[in-house]
């Protein structure tokens, strides 16, 4: 299994990048990446790690980071990006797409065959905003915690390619940077456009926290307008939803 510590392609040589990508720092062990990219900032700046001891993902839930299976890393950047949410797991899709058709699930997983093998988070502190990626890459099934089996999976589980996790980092960088330079010249609409299609869920019959009802359209913020009996009613981000047949 290549080391991504001891021989990284992507700081062999330079990234082919605007932004993304100005510096690479790794860590053999860290607490969180996005707590070391909030902290150490740098527009660009990417913060890798083979582990973390404290990695989570949305509502705070624990991420799984162990050593020498998956790829662990943030990328900050100064100011606000709008976005930023469509544009990380477009960006893992593409980077896997030459051996995995992977799936988009609102609002921010990445799947194979309908098990999640990648999660994003995006947090704002004091005018910096940062976006974690974590992609399940060697696990086996296994691997995972036994309460997590049925819905998590690997690049390796579920294709049996075993791809250099230093190169996939390059790629998802890459397209990464290629989504940011599409934002900061004001043409967010157009990941987001991308983003809420390839999520594929409107007009699909949802469930969360209050009630049920049809996805008539995902709003700009990225919310889910959904259709139930009391009429309109808006599902943000951090709402748990369950998408029927997902």
């Amino acid at each position: 299994m290549p080391d991504l510590l001891r021989k990284p392609p992507l700081l062999a040589t330079p990234l082919i990048t605007h932004v993304v990508g100005s510096r690479v720092i790794v860590y053999e062990t860290t607490t969180s990446t996005n707590d070391c990219a909030l902290r150490l900032g740098g527009d660009g700046t990417v913060i890798v790690a083979e582990t973390q001891t404290a990695g989570r993902g949305r509502h705070g839930r624990a991420w799984h980071s162990k050593p020498g299976m998956g790829l662990y890393f943030s990328v900050a950047f100064e100011g606000a990006v709008e976005g930023l949410a469509f544009a990380a797991p477009l960006a893992v899709r593409d980077a896997v797409a030459p051996f995995a058709d992977a799936k988009l699930k609102w609002p921010n997983d990445v799947l194979i065959d309908g098990k999640k093998f990648c999660g994003v988070l995006v947090e704002t502190r004091k005018g910096r905003t940062v976006v974690g990626i974590g992609i399940n890459v060697h696990h086996m099934i296994e691997d995972f915690p036994e309460d997590v089996r049925h819905r998590a999976t690997s690049i390796e589980a579920a294709t049996g390619v075993h791809c250099d996790r230093g190169e996939l980092l390059r790629d998802v960088l890459t397209h990464l940077d290629e989504r940011v330079m599409v934002i900061r010249s004001g043409n967010v609409d157009t990941v987001f456009a991308e983003w809420a299609d390839a999520c594929d869920v409107v007009g699909r019959r949802v469930r969360w926290t209050r009630c049920e009802g049809v996805v008539d359209a995902i709003d700009r913020d990225g919310a889910l307008i959904v259709r139930a009996a009391g009429g309109l009613q808006r599902v943000m981000l951090g709402e748990i939803v369950e998408l029927e047949g997902a």
